[in-house]
């Protein structure tokens, strides 16, 4: 099976919600004081304070990915704002849903997506109120998440920017929140995307936020917030900061990132840049990826999905 539309398939939805939520009460065995010292070990200059407390394997997730962030490269981070944006991101959600057929010993099971420009298409005001943001798929749009299964993650970790920095605070677990519409009044639409699938090359020099090329446009700089960066800012709240991956419409969101990224291949090959030794360090074709929860990959290893999944439709 592929990965399939949350909106038009009731199994793909009903796993995914049952998935992350079993995920968010799984014990990982380790706790916030854990990884206070894996940053201290590390030389991660990542704050970390609050409570000391069990988290969740769902937890751990949120916590790669703030890692992730604050790992400064020869141009963005180990996840963003450069060539790596993309591979990183697939290598991410193919570990969530390894986790999550584990959890509920589905090994078919594939994480859906969300065509958010196809809601993007609709009024400013609809598109907060589609079926989506119902207590049968991921609860409330706005506000404390009260209602459905995603009522009942909870949230342990939250990045903070303080006037000296960023911080990882660990406090006592609350709902998700979320503001949708109200830092951007609209999500993208079939013409964002268009844009971005007219773009011909992967990515160039500097490599950076201020690139063109098909990268730079789909995770959203270009005349930004747009595509994938607008869709956090337009869900707001839990899906703001760093700690974005504890709303569980952050892989809703990436993973049709990814569809997007496998339809421009499909039309343009299987191309990345920069490959070595061109390019940022970090970023290019043979480079490790930051990966805590298993073995690491290069971008090279996750050019072709079709290894690990397909999608139902490549219409973007």
């Amino acid at each position: 099976m592929p990965r399939e539309n949350i909106l038009t398939s009731q199994t793909a939805r009903d796993d995914f919600l049952d998935g992350v939520r079993q995920l968010d009460q799984e014990s990982s065995g380790i706790t916030a004081a854990n990884l206070f010292t894996w940053l201290q070990n590390n030389g991660i200059n990542l704050s970390m304070q609050g409570v000391n407390q069990n988290l969740s394997t769902y937890d751990l997730f949120v916590f790669w990915h703030v890692v992730a962030m604050t790992i400064p490269l020869a141009t963005g981070n180990m996840a963003h704002a450069g060539p790596i944006f993309l591979p990183w991101h697939r290598m991410y959600l193919i570990r969530l849903e390894e986790q999550v057929r584990r959890i509920l010993q589905k090994p078919n099971f594939f994480l859906p997506y969300w065509d958010w420009a196809a809601d993007g298409q609709l009024g400013e005001v609809a598109q907060r109120q589609t079926q989506l943001w119902t207590s049968q798929y991921l609860g409330e749009s706005r506000g404390q998440v009260a209602s459905g299964l995603t009522s009942q993650i909870q949230v342990r970790l939250t990045q903070v920017n303080t006037l000296s920095g960023s911080v990882l605070v660990s406090h006592a677990p609350r709902n998700l929140e979320r503001n949708a519409g109200s830092d951007v009044r609209t999500l993208p639409d079939k013409t964002d995307t268009a844009q971005a699938m007219n773009e011909s090359i992967y990515d160039q020099a500097p490599w950076s936020v201020n690139s063109s090329g098909f990268r730079n446009r789909l995770e959203g700089w270009i005349n930004g917030p747009q595509l994938h960066n607008r869709v956090h800012v337009w869900v707001g709240g839990d899906m703001g900061p760093g700690t974005s991956p504890n709303d569980p419409v952050f892989y809703l969101n990436h993973c049709n990132v990814d569809r997007i990224w496998e339809a421009w291949m499909v039309a343009n090959g299987r191309n990345y840049l920069p490959v070595t030794p061109m390019g940022a360090q970090g970023h290019r074709l043979n480079d490790l990826m930051l990966s805590i929860l298993d073995a690491s990959m290069r971008p090279s290893d996750v050019l072709d999905p079709n290894p690990w999944y397909t999608y139902d439709s490549l219409v973007v």
